[in-house]
Order: C-alpha cells, then structure tokens, then sequence
C-alpha cells in the first residue's frame, strides 16, 4: 500500500496504515451516498427549434421574438418561402441559431431538373403526392440530391455560412430512400445535426389543430408512421455520422394540442433518468403571427399558417408556467451546436 504522506519511523508508519485504511473505508461507506445523490444531477438539454422561419414575414417576427424573449433556442429556415430574405436578416441582426428546414413537399423547387418531384404547374406534388410517387417507385432520388444542394447553396448565399443543421418540412428527409441521399449530402457538406422524431407518443391522443375533421383518423397512423420511419433511420444517420438529439416532442403538442399541462408531461417523461450524464432533446415548435394573404412557399400559404395555432404555441412557450417548469426542472435551453460533443 502507497501511504498518503512520507513515513519517518516505524511509529508513523503504523499511524499512517491506520489513518489510510480509515479513509478507505469511510470512501466506500460514502459511495453509495454519493451514487444514489447524482441521479439528479443529470444534466437535461432542451433544444427548442422553431420550424418554417421564411414562410412570411409575420412568421419570421413572430419567431424572432420568441428567440429574443429565450423561450425557442433556434430555428430552421425554408429557403423556398416567399420571406426568405427577410428571415435570413432579422436572423443575422438578432444572432438566432439558424439551420435549414429542408423542404421537398410544399411550394416551388429551388433548383431545375426535378421533374419527378413537381406536378405540371412546377409546383411539388404535396406530402401526400410524394409519399404516392414514392410508393410507386416514381421518384428519382437524384433529382432529391441536386434539390437538396440547392437549397444548401442558396442558404449559404443568403445566411454566409452553411447550416448549423438541418432537418425536414413535414418530415420528409426520412423517409425511405430519401433519408439515405440527405445524410450522405449532410456528410458531404459537413452538416453534422438533423432531427430524428422518435417520440414516445401517449396513446389515444386526438389531434384537434387539424383544420380537416375528417382527417383524424390519418393523422393518427400519419404520425404513428413518422415515429417508425424515425426508428429505422437511425442507422443511416449513424453510418454518416449525422448527430440527432436522445429524445424528441412535438409530434403531439402542435397548435391548440399545445397546451402548459400537456407540453411539461411530454418533457418531464422525455428527460426520464436512463442513468446517462446528459440527455439531450428536441422540442419542435411551430410559433409566429398569423400569416395573411402573402406566404407559403410559391403557392400560397396553408390554412395551418393563417389559423390562430401558430400565435396560441407563442403564447404557451412564453407562458410563466413554461419559465417555471423549467428552472425548477433544471432544463438547460440549448441551440442544436452546444450539444454536438455530448
């Protein structure tokens, strides 16, 4: 045994034997104290990203705000929405942590020569007309990688540096061949965060932000499905490199679904202890002033945008009760950047 202090006689060298044994043993008493009184150190990262910034420009100060208020800690941009320049520079002057919401369903392409992914007005073929073209075999994923680096060209042209990550409008970088040619673009342009929507969804929920009533019942296999094809990119993202946050909301906490009891649930049982250090999630919002006549993507705005969901998420994440919840929680919000060496 190596004493904790140099030994001058026989006599020291039994007193410190004696005294070095005694605190080895008062360590291991004290281990499972100090074991069982770090579980609740674990740190809970909060990334709270804020979708479609660019869509209009009520939307863009509608997220700007939320930003300088510290209630989103980011946002992705659509670099095809008809406000796209104005985002990029109420972004800059307001120093907001912008990614790129990569968008293949919704308005007019950014590049040429993707005729598979648009219908004969040159607008894309919607979430519902992909997802059918895909099914079909009708998509060429060629035309999905150039559509990809031009929204990554134009974004660098309009923000001066490429995404800090990216992800996609209505979910669609992972779907099944698409998800393969956006992580090994991502790889190839060194963006090293996407989103990956594996949430653990409460059963039985029903969807009120739908403007569509008789869309229910596919929402619910819709978002189901999200949740599956977000399982099995995984090994994709991970053969690229590509980080994704541990956890994921959002899925059922848009427009009037949000609500302060339904938002801290999901939260609360998204940092659930798994014994890790650190637990990093992704809160996806959707919050912004209505948008009026002028918006969408180059083919007008949806009725979602021009309903009063997007104004009711800004007032729930400003909420006192949200700012509470999370200082007595202990939830760190974070920009996806801060997390990548976690």
């Amino acid at each position: 045994m190596k004493y904790l202090f140099p030994i001058q006689n026989s006599c020291s060298r039994v007193w410190c034997s004696y005294i070095s044994r005694c605190l080895i043993k008062m360590t291991l008493i004290a281990l499972p104290y100090f074991r069982d009184n770090t579980i609740g150190k674990m740190r809970k990262l909060l990334i709270i990203n804020a979708d479609d910034f660019g869509y209009s420009v009520s939307r863009n100060i509608g997220m700007v705000e939320c930003f300088t208020k510290g209630v989103i800690s980011g946002v992705t941009l659509m670099v095809n929405g008809v406000a796209d320049e104005d985002a990029a520079k109420r972004a800059k002057e307001s120093e907001v942590p912008t990614g790129m919401h990569f968008n293949i369903t919704e308005g007019i392409p950014i590049g040429s020569n993707v005729r598979t992914l648009t219908d004969d007005k040159g607008c894309f073929l919607g979430r519902l007309g992909f997802l059918k073209a895909l099914s079909i075999g009708e998509i060429d994923f060629m035309e999905v990688k150039h559509e990809l680096q031009s929204q990554i060209d134009r974004f660098q042209m309009l923000m001066g540096q490429k995404p800090t990550h990216i992800d996609g409008h209505q979910h669609a970088h992972l779907l099944p061949g698409v998800c393969e040619v956006f992580a090994s673009v991502l790889r190839e342009n060194g963006v090293r965060s996407t989103r990956c929507p594996y949430e653990d969804l409460e059963a039985g929920h029903v969807y009120s932000w739908s403007c569509d009533p008789t869309l229910v019942g596919d929402l619910n296999t819709a978002v189901q499905d999200v949740v599956n094809q977000a399982e099995l990119a995984k090994p994709t993202l991970k053969e690229n490199n590509i980080w994704a946050p541990d956890r994921f909301v959002g899925l059922q906490t848009m427009g009037s679904d949000m609500t302060v009891e339904r938002l801290q649930r999901q939260i609360a049982k998204a940092f659930k202890s798994d014994g890790s250090d650190v637990i990093t999630c992704e809160l996806m919002v959707h919050p912004g002033y209505k948008t009026g006549d002028v918006g969408g993507c180059g083919c007008g705005p949806d009725d979602f945008s021009q309903s009063e969901h997007r104004e009711h998420e800004m007032s729930i994440l400003q909420s006192k009760e949200m700012k509470d919840f999370y200082h007595a929680e202990k939830i760190e919000i974070v920009a996806f950047q801060e997390c990548y060496n976690f």
